[in-house]
């Protein structure tokens, strides 16, 4: 077959054609393989970058963590509490440096070892206190128990310590573990006990001080109070003095006097049976005087007289008991004397007033010896408490309290009682006796408050003016510490009062 030029263009055209679509193929096909390897080489490039951005972050982080850890661990290693971690059996994992100072012995010795009982023990005395910490944050961490108390801790050498303890619940390499601060409050502790003991001194001091400010008010309140007696007595004593000497004088001529009136009017009698008709003048003089009135009154005149000059002696006689000027000193005295003494010395306000009848007195006096003591104070005594008697009947009648007949009685005997001996062995008691008087009123009684500050200085339920808590007051130092007595009272409101003096017998 024979090809034509035609024909032959037609193939090399075709030929030519084909080879330049293989071209373009083959070109195509190296591009896409470059742009593979660059893409490739891209992703790698990527990948390294990011890996070297990750190691920076990561050297970064580590950076932050070693600066955290040594911050953590300046803070454990800086702190001057005892920072502690214990495993599940109570044996040491870890301690800081201040953990040596408090056990006075390496970290290296107390790991490992057994904490409590051999270092550590809880105070006996000491209350443990369990405290919750809520727990807080988005992820709802759980509460957390501490447990908070002091201890005794047990160094290696040296004295004993006392601390603080906190235990909370941790964790330690993946294991339960207990955080365990420990701080050293013995210094602390010794101070407050020198606090407190200086507390305690100064608090005796100002109870001493004020108890050394009562006496002397008192002591003050009892110097004026007897001054006032002691100058009452010197011009009871004068008065006295002055009023028994014409007293006496007179007392001893009444009987003469008494004698002497008798003679005469029996002279008169014989006068008027042997002249029985006189001269007109004598029995004018006669009638006018009424002979016959004074024959039978001039007796009664003298018999009052004697009676009344009888009254004042004893009057005299006892303000002299009373005032007691030559008995500054103990002495055997009749108990029943001085209280009668007294109750003549309050005659007049014992008779009866508008607002209340006579205050009757009943005396129910024992057989009672002579009793050693200072005469002038005990009148004192029965002075004040028979006035008080006098003046609670008043205040009674003046409120209309009481339907009573208003009344005092004095009781007055010997009462004895066993007691032990102070030897201090198994001796049988000895039989002490005393004096007990008893004074007693109908007045409106008292309440137990103020039974109880009765014998307070300057204690007084009386207006102002009316009294100034002295009387009772001086009264119980003077059986007290005076004459070693006792001196007490009973009353409940509306039933009165009672007053109780004990006296010693020696």
């Amino acid at each position: 077959m024979v090809m034509t030029n035609s024909h032959k263009f037609m193939s090399v055209s075709t030929s030519e054609q084909t080879q330049g679509k293989h071209l373009t193929f083959r070109r195509e096909a190296i591009g896409t393989h470059q742009m593979k390897e660059a893409s490739g080489l891209l992703n790698t490039i990527r990948q390294a970058l990011h890996w070297h951005q990750v190691q920076q972050d990561l050297r970064q982080h580590q950076h932050q963590l070693q600066l955290l850890e040594a911050r953590f661990r300046n803070v454990i290693n800086k702190n001057a509490d005892s920072i502690i971690i214990v495993n599940s059996f109570g044996l040491v994992n870890f301690a800081n440096p201040a953990t040596e100072c408090l056990f006075n012995c390496k970290v290296e010795e107390l790991v490992g070892q057994a904490l409590f009982g051999s270092f550590v023990a809880e105070k006996p005395a000491c209350e443990i206190d369990t405290a919750i910490m809520p727990g807080g944050g988005a992820t709802g961490t759980a509460d957390t128990r501490i447990v908070q108390t002091q201890v005794d801790i047990t160094p290696r050498y040296g004295d004993k310590a006392v601390a603080e303890m906190r235990v909370v619940e941790t964790e330690w390499e993946g294991e339960i573990a207990f955080l365990i601060l420990l701080r050293d409050i013995t210094a602390r502790l010794r101070a407050e006990e020198a606090l407190r003991q200086s507390e305690s001194r100064f608090r005796e001091q100002a109870q001493a001080l004020q108890q050394a400010l009562d006496n002397l008010q008192q002591t003050q309140a009892q110097l004026v109070q007897t001054e006032k007696m002691s100058s009452l007595g010197q011009m009871v004593a004068g008065v006295a003095h002055e009023i028994n000497n014409p007293v006496n004088f007179i007392y001893g001529n009444l009987a003469h006097v008494s004698q002497y009136t008798k003679d005469l009017l029996e002279l008169v009698e014989l006068y008027q049976q042997n002249y029985p008709n006189p001269v007109p003048a004598i029995q004018e003089k006669r009638q006018e005087i009424d002979v016959d009135f004074i024959i039978k009154d001039m007796p009664n005149l003298v018999s009052s007289m004697q009676v009344g000059t009888e009254r004042i002696r004893q009057i005299v006689i006892s303000l002299r008991n009373f005032s007691r000027l030559d008995q500054a000193e103990k002495k055997p005295v009749n108990i029943h004397e001085g209280i009668d003494s007294t109750l003549l010395i309050l005659h007049s306000r014992l008779k009866a007033q508008p607002e209340r009848p006579e205050i009757e007195i009943i005396k129910e006096y024992g057989e009672l010896p002579l009793v050693e003591c200072y005469a002038g104070q005990m009148n004192q005594v029965f002075m004040n408490i028979l006035s008080n008697a006098i003046d609670a009947i008043e205040e009674s009648a003046g409120r209309k309290q009481t339907a009573q007949k208003p009344q005092i009685r004095i009781h007055t005997s010997i009462e004895t009682e066993q007691r032990k001996q102070k030897t201090g062995q198994k001796d049988p008691p000895i039989p002490h006796s005393h004096i007990v008087i008893r004074i007693a009123d109908t007045g409106n009684g008292m309440t137990e408050e103020i039974r109880h500050r009765l014998f307070d200085p300057f204690f007084t339920t009386k207006p102002v003016g009316k009294g100034t808590g002295l009387g009772l007051s001086i009264s119980y130092q003077i059986v007290k510490e005076k004459h070693s007595g006792q001196l007490k009272c009973t009353s409940s409101p509306g039933e009165g009062s009672e007053f109780v003096i004990e006296l010693p017998l020696h």
